[in-house]
């Protein structure tokens, strides 16, 4: 897509700019005594901090890129610009991934003697198992299971880390299927760390590094197609075919399945602000799965040199399928296809982008296409001469955007902004405030009509006049049960869905506006007649799972709310979740008006349903938004007097700074990154004329209580601007007699909603949600 390259070239310079500070090492320790107050203690982390003495990284001189590293650009800013470049960009890659993420390690060895165990034959197929002996004085050995189908070869296989595979249907599709004891079930290369003792490879890098062994092996088989051997693995099992196939060029295709981070999907991506699998619950849950050195990059990922998409780009020019299913919580159909973008650019300077391909099928974690997949290596080895198309659910891309829309902004009529001066009254204020809003309301673009409840009906009334229709919904494609039941229904830690207060909590559906469908939480067993003071709860970046949430262990807000006697109100935002389907053509169907503008309108059709609601109390409409959610959360609220308080968690970063030098993404990444405010892209790099900003926002709430919450480490944000917005903020508030209603909580902390920043947000919610 032309914009990705050229917003690269805009951005890149100054995104991997070295600061000139660097971290001392007084510093670096403390950093590391925090690290441990906040995080989970994790036993063999901790006796590996003791055994090796290793500090953390020094961030300050690691560049800070908080979107994809680049591929075509070396760790010092250096382009890419030949294939014999790549090759040395790739080899950097390798350094950095065995630094910080696999660990180092071994030659490849001779594989010793191939010692049958036996073969039994089949109805046109032959069993054999065997045992390779290999590495030093031939103490390592590696079980493998190859099964041949009859005929005149040579046949391609695919390798699995477990014996059988998809043997079933390779054999019947005319492969060798190739399966080696590389898994949590059989696992022989859990003995290489006590074979090669001076390398530090994890468990994950050592299966994979042990299926060279196995290629090995099918070298010296007649049978074998040697250019055409391919790989397969699901969930950890795809992080290590993918990290094998990026270290064994021999494997001429991966199928990587629902890897989620620390394989095709990157940390960056996902991670607790994406409500999924992160740095700091892959290490702690899995600690032997990479190095114990990537813990310390929890909460930094923007300072992680390597990422999923890089080790999609070590593949290259080699085909690589990327699978997952819909609503995969384990991966981010979002992130999977930005890392796809990304190492994209790879694929088309080595001359082969075809080579590099999803797919995307219904369901959660467990979701497989087996014939699917081998349909796509059946094209990449031209076995079918079919073509592979890619469904994409996120084509967003602003160039095509504005030339479709035809949208300009004419920079000159928006000088540059300093700080908002406060008039000296509160209704000189309110005059202020109304133009504020215009300028919000037409950044968020052209709201299109909607009828409301009962319009229409006119002399038609009765059966034949039933006033608007329902709107129409897109199809999420998602199996029984629905995403929220099925969530639910698992409970347990991952998802925060916890007992006791998992028993004591009721939810009835609730519809509102144009064909939202949300769910209203309560205590179980009110008296009739009860009137809740209620909250909306706005969810962050969670693709997935939309206002649910997994891998975290705390108990989830909904739950928390409830407990302290709200009814809550829960819905997945547009483009999320169950309604993933909604952003490919959002910008078709609607090119003037913006993702955010439809969260918000959304947001406060949801205060509409509520007040009509018996359960709630029309005068204590309240929102709790966190990461995108609190961004919501703001805009709603000042749009909306009717919402009485906000809570806004890692919500906002002012836009005026948040510049590309600020290594946060700037604002391109509500208009590049993501289509969430386009017209925002035609102020990158004139950031001091957006008309409006946060503390704007903020000030508009007033006298209204509101809560910003800004953990230090946020890496989307700049906390001392955010600090900025809240004190000028505060002085519109001081003009209505009480600037503490506006409060700011900055716990040293990174991006994300422990139990700890919850509970302490409630008690605030308790004393000024009244």
């Amino acid at each position: 897509m032309p914009f990705r390259n050229a917003f690269t070239a805009l951005v890149l310079a100054l995104l991997l700019s070295r600061p000139s500070s660097a971290m001392t090492e007084a510093e670096r320790r403390q950093y590391l005594e925090k690290l441990q107050q906040i995080l989970p203690d994790v036993p063999s982390f901790r006796e590996w901090l003791q055994t090796s003495g290793e500090l953390p990284p020094d961030f300050d001189a690691l560049p800070r890129v908080n979107g994809l590293p680049d591929p075509l650009h070396f760790l010092d800013g250096r382009p890419v610009r030949t294939p014999e470049e790549w090759r040395a960009r790739r080899a950097e890659i390798q350094q950095l991934y065995e630094k910080y993420d696999l660990g180092t390690f071994p030659p490849t060895p001779k594989l010793d003697r191939a010692v049958v165990l036996d073969e039994t034959p089949g109805k046109g197929y032959l069993v054999r198992n065997l045992r390779l002996e290999f590495g030093p004085e031939s103490k390592g050995t590696m079980r493998v299971q190859v099964m041949i189908p009859e005929g005149k070869g040579p046949f391609p296989a695919l390798i699995s880390p477990n014996l059988a595979g998809w043997s079933p249907s390779l054999l019947r599709r005319g492969y060798i299927s190739a399966g080696y004891a590389g898994n949590d079930f059989m696992d022989d290369a859990a003995a290489l760390a006590q074979l090669y003792p001076k390398y530090d490879f994890a468990l994950l890098p050592r299966r994979a590094w042990a299926a060279g062994l196995v290629l090995d092996y099918l070298e010296t088989l007649p049978q074998v197609d040697r250019k055409h051997i391919g790989m397969f693995g699901y969930s950890r099992d795809g992080k290590m075919a993918a990290i094998a196939a990026a270290l064994d060029e021999r494997i001429a295709a991966v199928i990587a399945g629902s890897t989620g981070v620390g394989g095709v999907l990157p940390w960056r991506s996902a991670g607790e602000r994406g409500f999924g699998e992160s740095i700091e619950s892959t290490t702690r849950s899995f600690p032997t799965w990479f190095v114990h050195r990537l813990r310390f990059f929890a909460g930094r990922e923007d300072r992680l040199p390597v990422d999923g998409n890089l080790l999609v780009a070590m593949v290259a020019p080699r085909a690589m399928l990327m699978e997952y299913g819909l609503n995969d919580e384990v991966s981010n159909s979002w992130g999977d296809e930005q890392s796809y973008y990304s190492a994209l650019k790879v694929y088309k300077l080595l001359g082969h982008p075809d080579r590099l391909s999803i797919l995307r099928v219904p369901g959660f974690h467990g979701a497989n296409d087996q014939e699917a997949c081998l349909d796509w290596l059946d094209i990449q080895f031209g076995r079918s001469t079919r073509v592979w198309t890619n469904q994409f659910l996120f084509p967003w891309d602003f160039d095509r955007w504005r030339a479709n829309s035809k949208e300009t902004v004419d920079l000159s009529r928006y000088p540059r902004r300093a700080a908002s001066t406060v008039p000296a009254s509160p209704s000189a204020w309110e005059e202020k405030a109304a133009a504020i809003r215009k300028s919000v309301e037409w950044m968020l673009g052209d709201e299109p009509p909607m009828m409301p409840p009962g319009a229409g009906r006119g002399a038609f009334g009765g059966r034949g006049g039933r006033g608007a229709p329902p709107a129409a919904r897109g199809n999420p494609g998602q199996t029984t049960p629905d995403l929220v039941q099925w969530v639910i229904q698992r409970g347990g830690n991952s998802f925060g869905w916890l007992e006791p207060q998992k028993s004591k909590t009721a939810s009835r559906p609730l519809s509102f506006g144009f064909g939202v469908r949300g769910d209203l939480y309560y205590p179980a067993g009110m008296p009739e007649g009860t009137k809740l003071p209620t909250v909306i709860w706005l969810h962050g970046y969670s693709y997935p799972l939309g206002y649910m949430w997994v891998y975290h262990n705390d108990l989830h807000p909904i739950l928390a709310l409830v407990r302290a006697g709200y009814a809550v109100l829960a819905f997945d935002q547009s483009g999320f979740g169950s309604r993933m389907s909604e952003s490919g053509p959002f910008y078709d169907r609607y090119p003037h008006w913006s993702q955010m503008g439809r969260m918000v309108e959304d947001a406060r059709a949801a205060v509409d349903a509520l007040q009509k609601d018996s359960l709630v109390d029309p005068q204590r409409i309240y929102l709790f938004g966190y990461s995108m959610g609190g961004m919501v959360g703001l805009y709603t609220a000042a749009l909306d007097s009717r919402v009485k308080g906000v809570v806004s968690i890692c919500g906002f970063t002012p836009m005026r700074t948040d510049t590309a030098a600020k290594g946060t993404g700037g604002v391109a990444r509500y208009a590049y990154e993501r289509g969430l405010i386009p017209r925002l892209g035609f102020f990158v790099g004139h950031e001091p004329q957006i008309p409006y900003d946060f503390d704007d926002l903020l000030s508009t709430i007033a006298p209204r209580p509101a809560l910003v919450v800004q953990p230090q480490l946020d890496r989307d944000a700049t906390p001392a601007d955010v600090r900025a917005a809240v004190e000028q903020a505060r002085k519109v508030y001081a003009l209505y007699g009480d600037g503490n209603r506006l409060a700011l909580e900055e716990p040293w902390d990174y991006n994300r909603l422990p139990e700890k920043t919850q509970d302490q947000v409630v008690k605030w919610m308790e004393s000024n949600f009244q």
